[in-house]
């Protein structure tokens, strides 16, 4: 629930933007650093959104995000990189398993991907809080976004037919040396119980590695 402060700047901010700045303007810096949690909060668990899910992922990787909708999600210099991340909650019984999924997926854009070099940035979240990043080089998917398209397809996709959700876990980039982990929540282990436990000791051997 938001706090009645937060409602009225909400309200004030849609309906009358100098009515907002007065508001704000009472405000002290501790209840407009409330009301602010309360919005990212918010929004960080939006599952109708995860466009800042999406933008906090890529600033923690040293990514630049892209401003429009076309294309990949962001670039580290010439390298384009695709954010997945997924948000549980800590009051449903959903855990996370280090995966990810592609919407609308053709042959043709596997082997684009491929081709590009694209690196897939899979990110966990429990309530809003991030958990993990692993940096994924897509070829280390290729082989399982295949398989589900040629399930679906045969190798011929009809013109206009897509692949509606093509799914990933860390079962299928487990075996590649190139995965990176590139953040881990330093109390990570609190989240534990919203982890899978072969991703969870999946995460300890990179967190191991990488002390």
């Amino acid at each position: 629930m938001l706090s009645e402060q937060t409602v009225e700047l909400i309200h004030a901010f849609f309906y009358d933007r100098t009515e907002f700045w007065h508001i704000a303007n009472t405000k002290t810096a501790q209840e407009l650093a409330t009301a602010l949690e309360e919005l990212l909060t918010l929004y960080a668990n939006d599952k109708n959104s995860s466009t800042l899910r999406e933008w906090a992922v890529l600033q923690i990787s040293g990514c630049q995000p892209r401003t429009d909708k076309i294309g990949y999600n962001g670039y580290r210099g010439d390298v384009p990189y695709e954010v997945k991340p997924r948000n549980v909650l800590s009051s449903e019984n959903k855990k996370l398993n280090g995966g990810g999924n592609f919407t609308d997926f053709t042959y043709e854009r596997l082997e684009k991907y491929l081709q590009d070099g694209v690196r897939v940035l899979v990110a966990g979240f429990v309530d809003g809080n991030l958990v993990y990043v692993l940096e994924v080089p897509f070829a280390c998917l290729y082989s399982a976004i295949k398989a589900q398209l040629d399930k679906q397809f045969h190798g011929d996709r009809p013109t206009g037919l897509f692949l509606r959700s093509a799914n990933f876990s860390f079962h299928n980039y487990a075996n590649c040396p190139e995965v990176r982990l590139v953040f881990l929540h330093r109390d990570w282990q609190q989240f534990a119980n919203w982890l899978t436990l072969g991703f969870r000791r999946y995460l300890q051997q990179l967190a191991g590695e990488m002390s």
